[in-house]
């Protein structure tokens, strides 16, 4: 009898310590869920605004959107309440890190554009200043004050962003910007210094035919900056 005793509370013991092992690790399971649940939360929570690092023109200095609809190079005339519009549109490219993550886009920085090479692909002034809306993508440039004197750059005047361990100025930024259809996609844009850019030779200009830049690209979602340069463009052309 003291046996079969001995086996019950083996037996038990056995029971306990397997129940207590299995509780071990449905506790490790659940709190790895709710680690799980809350960096997900925590993603979805925190929004990237690809135009951050990009300073709105101001208008008490003059400067102000030059707006271009779909393959047009004729800039839109705009007035005070338009280029306000202009400035909400293009504040509305924020995604969630979460959702970039889930379409496998890890980089949210500026990134010069490069060639298959890993080499900056370079643009002459002629390129930069001709360029102009595509048949997809329209095209606002910033106008900033010129950062210009006697020719020169001069650095304390002009705007700035931080690209790949680089400082880009610039007083002239042309953003393209199509329609990313709901998903984190890439708009391009184009700094460059107008005076330096524009400064021809038969002027008595030297910089201009020496002066490139470097195309750069960012993770945005466009959908709700297309659809408000689409219906500001439209009311426009009503007039």
């Amino acid at each position: 009898m003291a046996k079969n005793n001995n086996n019950k509370r083996s037996v038990d013991e056995a029971v306990r310590a397997s129940h207590k092992k299995a509780n071990i690790v449905v506790g490790i399971v659940v709190g790895v869920t709710v680690l799980i649940l809350i960096a997900i939360a925590v993603l979805c929570l925190v929004r990237v605004d690809p135009m951050d690092g990009i300073a709105a023109p101001d208008a008490g200095k003059g400067e102000y959107y030059d707006l271009y609809d779909l393959d047009s190079e004729d800039r839109m005339h705009t007035d005070a309440k338009t280029q306000s519009k202009i400035r909400t549109a293009l504040g509305n490219m924020q995604f969630s890190v979460m959702n970039a993550i889930l379409q496998w886009n890890w980089d949210y920085s500026y990134n010069f554009v490069r060639n298959g090479s890993g080499g900056k692909i370079k643009m002459s002034a002629d390129e930069v200043t001709e360029l102009h809306a595509s048949s997809n993508a329209y095209m606002v440039e910033y106008v900033y004050a010129d950062a210009t004197e006697n020719g020169e750059l001069v650095k304390s005047k002009a705007r700035s962003l931080e690209v790949d361990g680089e400082t880009v100025y610039f007083d002239r930024l042309k953003v393209l910007i199509g329609n990313t259809d709901d998903s984190v996609g890439e708009i391009y844009m184009y700094p460059y210094v107008y005076e330096l850019a524009t400064n021809k030779a038969a002027d008595g200009g030297i910089t201009q035919k020496k002066y490139n830049i470097t195309p750069i690209k960012v993770r945005a979602n466009t959908t709700e900056t297309y659809k408000a340069l689409e219906n500001i463009i439209a009311e426009l052309n009503r007039g």
